[in-house]
């Protein structure tokens, strides 16, 4: 999607050099900078954590549990908040573990991702499906799913796998 008029005044956007939509009257740059995510990497009895994604994109695929950073919302709270949402379940964040660029697919307005990724324990094992999620599974290191949703969750898994025991 490419857009063509600035939101503050109406007149017409050009790419400027940082390759941004900067508009040819008013000072307003609509920057192409990355939308911050939180993630939870959820471990229990040694297994962790997987949600199934019951809408596009990646519907049906596995997906770490997480979502997009609210407004006045710190990236900690997200992922507390994300996970109660998706799963019911109560975490706590232990540490973070990473910080991961990926891209969130769209036929309309495909953009960067900024992923904060923590790693998280919980006191049981029960999980539900809510919110955006079809089902919510435990998977043990050799039993990891292939179909993982997102490049950035893709990364986050192969780096989390090398210090994994």
């Amino acid at each position: 999607m490419t857009y063509q008029y600035c939101s503050m005044c109406g007149a017409s956007l050009r790419t400027d050099k940082n390759n941004n939509l900067a508009c040819t009257q008013c000072v307003f740059v609509n920057y192409q900078n990355p939308r911050p995510t939180a993630t939870a990497l959820v471990l229990y009895n040694n297994k962790l954590l997987f949600t199934k994604r019951a809408r596009e994109p990646f519907k049906n695929w596995w997906d770490l549990p997480g979502g997009f950073i609210d407004k006045d919302e710190t990236p900690e709270e997200c992922a507390i908040r994300e996970l109660k949402e998706e799963t019911g379940l109560d975490i706590t964040i232990e540490k973070l573990f990473g910080i991961y660029l990926g891209t969130y697919p769209s036929d309309f307005d495909p953009f960067d991702i900024l992923s904060i990724v923590y790693i998280a324990s919980c006191n049981t094992d029960k999980v539900g499906a809510e919110d955006d999620v079809s089902e919510s599974r435990w998977f043990s290191k050799d039993e990891i799913p292939k179909n993982i949703a997102f490049d950035s969750n893709q990364d986050v898994i192969k780096d989390f796998l090398k210090i994994w025991n």
